[in-house]
């Protein structure tokens, strides 16, 4: 899995260098810089989503038996998951301390690469946000099913299917 994130941090952060470059070049804000101190200290936001469809992932090929289900080019597009497994969310140490190794390597990996300018990578993760929108084109992972996700409104998030220990447990997983 090393190999892969620093594959994937290297793109994160050569797609967030060619962003601060293009907005320096063509929006920059000059009369605003005017208003800072002399020596401006540069942070670029590296945001990390999906950690909770991750950490599920981890946690079921751990605690469970997954199969991955491919397609004829050998993709896997499905999975068959026989058994438990913790969840995020849900104040479980197990998958809890999975995440929080994720994120600490993921970030060690991001400040070893040269951004733009010098910036200070800063980090913000977004456990729930989006995983309806982007499970639509990722498919089905071991922890987490589109099918999951298409109920009546489409309003449902990963965090009303899975979440069983209510809000109090999920804030603490993901302090």
């Amino acid at each position: 899995m090393d190999h892969f994130m620093d594959w994937l941090a290297k793109q994160y952060v050569t797609a967030l260098n060619v962003i601060h470059y293009m907005h320096d070049k063509y929006s920059y804000e000059a009369s605003l810089m005017a208003l800072h101190d002399r020596d401006v200290i540069r942070t670029m936001a590296c945001g990390i989503a999906g950690l909770s469809v991750a950490a599920d992932s981890l946690s079921a090929i751990k605690y469970a038996k997954v199969k991955p289900i491919r397609d004829e080019d050998g993709l896997a597009i499905d999975f068959e998951i026989e058994g438990e497994y913790p969840q995020f969310g849900n104040n479980d140490a197990r998958v809890d301390d999975m995440a929080v190794d994720l994120v600490e390597r993921f970030m060690k990996k991001i400040q070893k690469l040269t951004t733009y300018r010098g910036a200070i990578p800063t980090q913000s993760v977004l456990t729930i946000t989006s995983n309806v929108v982007y499970g639509k084109k990722t498919g089905n992972t071991p922890g987490w099913s589109v099918a999951l996700a298409r109920r009546s409104d489409q309003v449902l998030t990963r965090c009303t299917v899975v979440t069983r220990k209510a809000a109090v447990a999920s804030l603490t997983s993901v302090a």
